[in-house]
């Protein structure tokens, strides 16, 4: 019920009417509330996203040293191959 159907609403019921919509609050806020995490739980949370972020780093890591060394690779062999070429015209 909002604000302005409580004007409408006799001056004998209107306590009646206030109290059921103080326990509606009140039963949304206990409900809410008990939803929210505590520092318990916000602390599991960070160690987790730690634990995956380096996880991920060391994963990208592995991933960056294999191209680079691929890169060196593939250009030492065009040079080799350049320079092979270059010597025999």
């Amino acid at each position: 019920m909002i604000f302005n159907e409580l004007r409408d609403v006799p001056a004998q019921h209107k306590d009646a009417v206030l109290d059921r919509r103080l326990t509606v609050l009140e039963t949304r806020f206990d409900t809410t509330l008990t939803m929210l995490p505590n520092k318990a739980d916000l602390a599991d949370l960070k160690a987790e996203l730690k634990a995956d972020i380096h996880g991920e780093s060391a994963h990208l890591s592995k991933w960056m040293a294999a191209t680079a060394i691929t890169m060196v690779i593939g250009f030492g062999g065009m040079i080799l191959t350049m320079m092979s070429r270059l010597h025999g015209a």
